[in-house]
């Protein structure tokens, strides 16, 4: 192999014989597969029969084209909303990834260096690469020394050191496992450059680099539907059940009854008599599905979007929301999600135990430290003032200084550099040796336990040079190593070294403290997602001793009986024996993005609602693959686009949010249900009880789709308005498999319909009868009764105790929609006029509709009173 690169020849035969270094884009949906995902709702599926249905009788003359228009109109609303929505959604995450993909490199070509774009790049060709760049396409280093962070493909934290390695061949059929990632040379796409240069062969690009094997599974990654889905799409099933019964019976009900009375005599009497019995039955059916649901799904849809906005969350998937209330199995990676994903300098100890910290002064301890990291490391400030260079180790001991430019210069003036031995993971020291004037100085920066051996004197915190007693120091390793703490030490020598190797009677300076820190309030949201039900899992490519420590510090490992356990042991499990401990296991170390799938597939055929959280490319596919998968702020493009709700402020006490948000979203819908269920009721008995009974038809489909629809569509926006409250984080986890409506649901909407029923029934009686001298102001009436009484009950339903007015002030909206819905009921009935079938009402007429409806309210006591 050449150094001067391919030529151009070269690279047009590698591009057609490997591919281009694009990565692959998933297929796009169109606006009309959109569209037949609306219908794929058994919800929308039956409005638009019902559309049809009414289209078709109107057209015949037994009906009229209004009941058509109004749900057709829904249809087209609901449907437009959702396309719009998902077309957006879907630009958003294919522009993240061409975003991601827009990389320069330097390469060599044609004898020189060139800069292109990475999706130039071809096998073969030889890219530069330097600290602070990522690596665009996969191969092996040819020259020099970079260290890697690989923490996108296996969430580990810790830099991987990358030199050419002699006589290597690479073989391109040998499969890719983690060990890759941490051999001597390998490199691989979307990993950065953390220090150092070098030169890289690329061998695969595109497609076929271990990034986009990632980003392909995300394709195969089925979305598997909401609880919320399921949960609506049972009450669908079942609503919709009760409605064809009711019809059914109904219509039946009125033929025997118009043959036993003998008023059938020609066949246009039965043909009438029949069509009749279908305009009451599809009323009767309207009654009783909910057609504003849909839509009310969305409009709280779209406030708890806002919550969530205003609780520094993005939800990308709003539809996931609810189902952030339901996970009973939260996965989270530890590196950038539990802990920040970079060193923090914790403690600095001079050999008599006495923690020096780290702000600089002119002499003493904390004086030749800084010598030591600001000379002897290869960490640096830019012109910019960024830290750069180095590996994490050295960057966090330069930025615990905060050391200006001009500080930096003036030490490096002050001791000149003779002769420098860069850190290698091999030899696990670095050393540099100096002048200041006539005296010759090595500094020595390495592994503690290499230099404590070779130490006979320290120096203290006033500059005072002592005899070393290494007990005090061994003692504070000790504690630190089994808290999974990183130290490095620094000392160093009056003299020069000749052979390269660290010499004997150092002066030991000091043992530096550094550790991956947990983000604040994580302990807290931990146990407050077990004391709610919540399993917490680390899924981690760190290694187990460090991943068990900080999920000990977290709060994740509680218990004696907490399993922390590794990917291949885990992995040589059974799904049997996987399955069975499963519910124990709290932390998965040296886990890969295949072993993050097993654990939410296996998981899933518990029965359990999964969360996934993470910030790296290697989480991608297990976040898509989950039932809520949150990316924190700063993660990758890839692991964002994967996800469904973004930490924008990279806390994990946001997900406890989240949480909270989607547990309140569906006591929203419950609450809403419990409103709407009871009126739907109502519905079905009042056009039931009135054409067979009284010989009036005391509800249209007309006031049927104004109370479903328009007041419905504004009491959503009440009840999607109720703030969270702390009581749900206690509440027991429902599960995927539990029904929307409980059985206490039942109950108070069975209670509430009877109890409307009886009101209405109320209503046949003389004392408000005699209050009507025609049929259309009793059955406008009998309207303006019915939007009154659900307004109040509305009221009674919000409220889990008797005032029925408490916390209205945390939801302005209840207020403001309630005198909306009374102001619109006051309009429709004085000027709806033919096109409404409403009249008029004078003021008693009024009166009395307002106090028979208010009759709701003590009743609701009673039943809050026998609970």
């Amino acid at each position: 192999m050449k150094m001067n690169g391919l030529t151009n020849k070269q690279v047009l035969l590698n591009r057609q014989k490997y591919g281009a270094n694009i990565m692959p884009e998933a297929p796009r949906k169109s606006a009309w597969d959109f569209l037949k995902d609306v219908f794929r709702d058994k919800i929308n599926m039956i409005l638009l029969v019902m559309t049809v249905l009414f289209g078709v009788m109107a057209v015949l003359g037994y009906g009229e084209i209004v009941e058509a228009v109004g749900i057709g109109c829904v249809l087209i609303i609901v449907s437009i909303v959702n396309v719009i929505t998902q077309m957006r959604s879907q630009s958003a995450t294919l522009e993240l990834r061409r975003q991601a993909s827009k990389l320069s490199c330097n390469v060599l070509r044609n004898g020189k260096v060139s800069n292109i774009d990475s999706s130039e790049i071809v096998v073969d060709d030889i890219v530069l690469l330097q600290a602070g760049e990522t690596i665009p396409a996969d191969g092996y280093m040819v020259g020099g020394k970079i260290a890697v962070n690989n923490s996108i493909l296996n969430g580990e934290s810790e830099e991987v050191n990358k030199s050419a390695v002699p006589g290597f061949k690479y073989n391109r059929e040998a499969p890719i496992t983690s060990d890759n990632y941490t051999n001597a040379n390998q490199i691989f796409a979307g990993t950065t450059v953390q220090g150092g240069m070098g030169t890289m062969l690329v061998t695969n690009v595109g497609m076929n680099t271990e990034n986009a094997k990632i980003l392909k599974t995300l394709g195969d990654v089925k979305e598997v539907k909401t609880t919320l889905q399921l949960q609506l799409d049972k009450l669908a099933d079942n609503i919709s059940k009760i409605g064809v019964v009711c019809a059914v019976l109904i219509a039946i009900l009125m033929i025997t009854i118009h043959l036993l009375s003998g008023g059938i005599k020609t066949s246009g009497d039965i043909i009438y008599i029949i069509i009749s019995a279908i305009t009451l039955a599809l009323t009767i059916f309207v009654a009783s599905v909910p057609e504003g649901l849909p839509f009310i799904i969305g409009i709280i849809t779209s406030q708890n979007a806002r919550k969530m906005s205003r609780a520094n969350l993005l939800a990308k998937n709003p539809h996931k929301i609810p189902e952030a209330g339901n996970i009973q199995l939260l996965c989270t990676d530890k590196t950038g999600t539990l802990t920040y994903g970079r060193m923090i300098p914790v403690a600095n100890y001079t050999a008599n135990g006495q923690d020096v910290g780290f702000n600089f002064e002119e002499s003493g301890a904390i004086s030749e430290f800084t010598n030591a990291i600001i000379l002897n490391g290869r960490a640096m400030l830019d012109s910019k003032g960024n830290i750069v260079g180095g590996n994490s180790t050295e960057r966090a001991l330069f930025s615990a200084l905060n050391l200006s430019l001009y500080k930096i210069s003036t030490i490096k003036r002050k001791n000149k550099i003779i002769k420098k031995i860069p850190f290698d993971s091999a030899k696990k020291f670095s050393m540099t040796v100096i002048t200041k004037g006539k005296k010759t100085r090595t500094y020595i920066m390495a592994a503690p336990e290499m230099l404590l051996v070779r130490s006979s004197h320290y120096i203290n915190e006033t500059g005072e040079i002592h005899q070393l007693h290494r007990t005090t120091l061994e003692k504070i390793l000790n504690q630190n190593t089994k808290k999974a703490l990183r130290s490095i030490a620094t000392a160093y020598y009056d003299g020069d070294v000749q052979d390269g190797k660290i010499p004997d009677k150092l002066v030991f300076i000091s043992l530096s403290i550094l550790k991956d820190e947990v983000r604040p309030g994580v302990v807290k949201v931990v146990d407050a997602l077990h004391k709610s039900g919540v399993q917490v899992m680390m899924i981690t490519g760190d290694n187990l001793n460090t991943a068990q420590m900080v999920a000990e510090q977290s709060g994740i490992i509680t218990d004696y009986d907490d399993i922390a356990i590794t990917a291949k042991e885990f992995d040589n499990l059974s799904n049997f024996k996987a399955r069975r401990i499963l519910p124990k296991v709290r932390v998965l170390a040296r886990a890969t993005p295949y072993t993050k799938l097993r654990v939410i597939e296996l998981a899933r055929k518990n029965g359990l609602c999964i969360g996934m959280c993470g910030d790296g490319t290697n989480d991608a596919p297990a976040l898509k693959a989950a039932d809520v998968g949150f990316a924190m702020g700063d993660s990758t493009d890839v692991c964002k686009s994967a996800s469904d709700i973004i930490i924008v402020d990279n806390n994990f006490i946001s997900i406890a949010n989240s949480i909270l948000i989607g547990r309140t979203f569906t006591h929203n819908i419950i609450s809403f249900l419990r409103f709407q269920l009871p009126v739907n009721f109502m519905l079905v008995g009042i056009s039931i009880f009135f054409p067979l009974f009284m010989g009036i038809e005391a509800l249209t489909p007309v006031h049927i789709l104004i109370i479903n629809i328009v007041m419905d569509s504004l009491n959503s926006l009440a009840f999607g308005g109720e703030a969270p409250r702390k009581e749900y984080m206690i509440e027991p986890v429902a599960g995927k498999n539990s029904p929307l409506i409980s059985f206490d649901t039942i109950k108070l909407v069975a209670y509430t319909t009877f109890a409307g029923l009886f009101i209405f029934a109320a209503t046949t009686t003389d004392l408000f009868m005699e209050a009507f001298n025609t049929i259309n102001s009793y059955t406008s009436a009998l309207f303006a009764l019915l939007v009154i009484m659900a307004m109040l009950n509305g009221f009674c339903v919000r409220a889990p105790k008797y005032n029925i007015f408490a916390k209205l002030k945390n939801n302005p909206m209840f207020i403001l929609v309630a005198i909306t819905v009374f102001v619109g009921t006051y309009l429709c009935v004085t000027f709806g006029g033919n096109a409404l079938h409403l009249t008029p009402l004078n003021a008693y007429q009024w009166l009395l509709a307002v106090l028979f409806a208010a009759m709701i309210v003590p009743i609701n006591m009673v039943y809050k009173m026998l609970k």
